[in-house]
């Protein structure tokens, strides 16, 4: 083909107000990236000279025009805006689904510093043999100044005939929750900025199983659960039936909620339930036993919906489990940190299908 209609084909054979605006932006943007290359990551660097370069292609030549027709958009009755429609979204979902897997892989990282940061103050404190071969009794805490130190009075010194030592994980409060604990008698691991109830769960976890406890017993820091109910949890594992004992309302007692939040509390159990072809009377429950050699198995991410998490888990892995009855009160005071009931419900949905699928 001769070179002027290869030429022809290739570039417009006019240069538009609106293709001209389109060069010059492009050409800034390849500028500014090289410009500010050593303050750039290499991401935003790759980033912005794919844009520049991309929106010179579609400014300065005909390729968007000829790659249109290709998929079948030809000219007129808005079909090139269609296509362009099209391709600008499949583009605009790409770095989306980008920006989510570096978001999680961010998140990840932070949850292990985080972790390994409460272990490094707890071991060089010379902690651990606090609770090796004891029951730890392991509560997440948010600004729960209030209330936690009517909790850690209540728990029993010993359970079960084996003795119990408190480790209160301090979730990024802003009140006095870790000077609180402490005067309490319990042990204070503290996250320098809120993660969420689950981050502070998986810290304790990491915790008692380096320090070698014998058994982790998590409980809230509001009161909702009782301290003097802890050997139902406990017994069970100790006379070596199963290695993990769930709290349950259902079987047990409770005040009485919202109706909205007692409709989601049947409605997530008979989806739990059903999924996991197991029977699960109360899967937001976050009073439970665990046998703390079998916690490193157990693949916890979730930072807040981590009850129903923890249960799935351990049913595809076959852990044996049994739901006992326990009491859930009303909160000792203060306010819930439970988000909107349709919030908690969207978030929760989210837990147990990532859990399930994973």
């Amino acid at each position: 083909m001769p070179d002027h209609l290869i030429q022809a084909s290739v570039f417009p054979s006019e240069l538009t107000l609106l293709r001209a605006a389109g060069l010059a932006f492009a050409v800034g943007l390849i500028a500014f990236a090289l410009w500010r290359r050593r303050e750039l990551s290499n991401g935003a660097i790759l980033m912005a000279l794919l844009g520049g370069l991309a929106l010179a292609i579609v400014s300065g030549t005909e390729l968007v025009d000829a790659l249109l027709e290709a998929f079948a958009f030809e000219q007129g009755n808005g079909e090139r805006i269609l296509g362009l429609a099209v391709f600008a979204i499949a583009i605009l979902f790409l770095l989306v689904l980008r920006a989510l897997t570096e978001g999680a892989r961010m998140n990840q990282q932070l949850s292990a510093l985080l972790e390994g940061l409460a272990w490094e103050e707890f071991r060089d404190a010379k902690l651990p043999e606090r609770f090796r071969d004891r029951i730890a009794v392991v509560i997440p805490a948010y600004n729960e100044g209030e209330n936690v130190t009517a909790v850690i009075d209540r728990v029993p010194d010993q359970v079960c005939g084996v003795a119990t030592s408190v480790l209160v994980v301090d979730d990024g409060s802003r009140d006095d929750t870790s000077e609180a604990a402490a005067r309490s008698g319990a042990v204070v691991a503290r996250h320098v900025i809120n993660r969420g109830g689950g981050a502070a769960l998986r810290t304790g976890y990491r915790l008692m199983s380096e320090s070698g406890a014998r058994i982790v017993v998590t409980l809230d820091a509001d009161g909702q659960h009782r301290p003097e109910e802890m050997e139902r949890l406990v017994k069970p594992i100790l006379d070596g039936e199963v290695d993990m004992a769930h709290g349950s309302r259902v079987l047990g007692d409770a005040d009485p909620n919202t109706r909205s939040r007692e409709l989601g509390i049947i409605f997530f159990n008979r989806v739990v339930s059903l999924i996991t072809r197991t029977k699960v009377s109360d899967c937001s429950n976050g009073y439970r036993a665990v046998r703390t050699t079998v916690l490193p198995s157990l693949v916890l991410r979730q930072e807040q919906f981590h009850t129903s998490e923890f249960m799935i888990e351990a049913i595809k892995r076959g852990i044996p489990a049994e739901e006992v009855p326990v009491t859930v009160d009303r909160r000792l005071s203060g306010h819930s940190k439970k988000p909107a009931v349709v919030r908690y419900g969207l978030g929760f949905t989210n837990a147990i299908v990532r859990t399930w699928l994973r």
